[in-house]
């Protein structure tokens, strides 16, 4: 007779316990406009927030509970449409009148929810001392405020934590298997489709799903895992060239100067060097240091003489191979990443509605202690997260020499701290130092799965060296 899972089940409940209290209590805490939510509202058919607001109660200071509802349009291509649809449904049923953001967060959390039962439940292979030591783990880091307050929001950062979390749990799951389930294989490619295709930040992530993908490949011997791995891989293969191929003309311009003015540029002490290795006129020197949406530029970043002298004659592989030129830039680039890298929430968007009568900005901190741990305590600078990843990466290819039979498993371990590499590496190209703290959100949570990981892998130290009872 099977023991019931009482840890699965309680972890679940305590869950819904502290979103309960953080989302769905008074007072309602959700996260303030930055300009992005217009883009994707329409796809729920719920309206941007209408004239009577003024500019400064629509954007940063103050978080918003109630829209209006309006026409049903995609005007931005994302994975994350599909749940602000769902969402706009269920606020339809729980208000006609206008639009609750807890709809939102109804979806969310039963995503969150879902995704700590598969991780309990599944990923840990009914070990009591696993299933305890992920579930408070996650109860602890990812049930924080800086990652659940934006289930309260249009920002797409809610879809890559639920994604990244839950296909690592799917890949673990997969990788315990010793005869693979072929659901949980389609569900992993379903979930890092929709992680990959969710922002244009994260489609790199899809290549390293494909890669793991083929890595199971010779785990069973039947044409139908075999088919599926290989449609898998190519089709999360195309998803990311595809997505790179089909963004925005106007978004790439935008980037593209981020990263030239506010990346390359930005704080360099040799900037007439630097344009030279760019093949970049000089006069343009003068906007070093700005970024695109700056109003007070001497140079207006839509000119037509920056579309011929940059943005149509460079592109992003000439900033790879001028950081691949200049390692000491690219350093001075990620020491200003690691001074941002431990921020989990945007700490200039509000947290609260404007008829509270906090004061503009204010946050809430109910629930914070690893965020606010996180980012009191971890040093903020590129040596520490240096020696943290060569330390890990270090442990896991000892592992994965002294214990073949476990490879599967540690290559989901190397393909997360892959993941938070390339999580710093597309802001620092892509988009230079513009927003920077709010663009390593993936990178977050990357580097708090990889801390879970070593807690696992320190508690199972501990077990083996003292614990030889039985299993709780």
């Amino acid at each position: 007779m099977k023991r019931k899972d009482w840890v699965s089940w309680g972890s679940v409940l305590i869950g819904a316990i502290i979103l309960t209290c953080i989302l769905f209590t008074s007072p309602y805490i959700g996260v303030a406009d930055n300009g992005d939510f217009d883009r994707i509202v329409r796809s729920g058919g719920i309206s941007p927030l209408n004239d009577p607001f003024t500019y400064e109660d629509k954007y940063f200071g103050f978080s918003h509970s109630k829209y209006d509802y309006g026409p049903f349009a995609v005007n931005y291509a994302s994975s994350q449409v599909l749940f602000v649809f769902i969402a706009g449904l269920i606020g339809r049923v729980l208000n006609p009148s206008y639009f609750p953001m807890q709809a939102m967060g109804i979806v969310y959390s039963l995503l969150l929810l879902s995704t700590l039962f598969v991780i309990v439940r599944y990923a840990c292979a009914g070990k009591r001392w696993l299933q305890i030591t992920a579930a408070l783990c996650v109860l602890f880091m990812f049930f924080d405020i800086g990652y659940v307050g934006y289930f309260h929001s249009f920002f797409g950062e809610s879809v890559s934590l639920l994604f990244l979390l839950l296909s690592t749990a799917i890949a673990v799951t997969l990788a315990r298997q010793q005869h693979p389930s072929l659901t949980w294989l389609v569900l992993l490619f379903v979930c890092a489709f929709i992680l990959a295709a969710s922002k244009i930040q994260n489609a790199p992530v899809g290549l390293v799903f494909a890669l793991y993908g083929l890595r199971l490949y010779k785990k069973r011997p039947d044409r139908a895992w075999k088919r599926v791995i290989a449609g898998g891989a190519a089709f999360m293969i195309a998803t990311t060239a595809l997505i790179y191929v089909f963004a925005p003309k106007e978004l790439k311009q935008i980037n593209l100067y981020q990263t030239i003015f506010f990346g390359i540029l930005k704080d360099s002490p040799h900037v007439s060097e630097d344009l030279e290795a760019l093949g970049i006129p000089q006069k343009y020197s003068v906007l070093a240091g700005t970024n695109y949406f700056q109003s007070d530029v001497p140079i207006k970043q839509d000119a037509a003489e920056l579309t011929e002298h940059v943005y149509s004659r460079l592109g992003h592989m000439d900033i790879v191979g001028y950081y691949l030129r200049h390692p000491g830039r690219i350093i001075d680039k990620l020491e200003a990443a690691a001074a941002q890298a431990t921020f989990i929430r945007p700490y200039y968007l509000g947290s609260y509605e404007k008829e509270l009568g906090e004061p503009r900005g204010a946050l809430s901190y109910t629930y914070s202690t690893w965020s606010e741990g996180k980012k009191k305590l971890i040093p903020k600078n590129f040596t520490f997260f240096f020696i943290f990843f060569v330390l890990y990466i270090g442990i896991v290819l000892k592992e994965y020499i002294r214990n073949k039979y476990k490879r599967q498993m540690l290559d989901v371990t190397l393909i997360v701290a892959l993941i938070a590499i390339i999580s710093v590496a597309v802001p620092l190209v892509g988009d230079g130092e513009a927003d920077l703290g709010k663009h390593l959100f993936l990178f977050n949570v990357s580097f708090d799965i990889m801390i879970v990981f070593t807690v696992i892998w320190l508690v199972s130290q501990v077990r083996r060296i003292f614990d030889r009872s039985p299993e709780l």
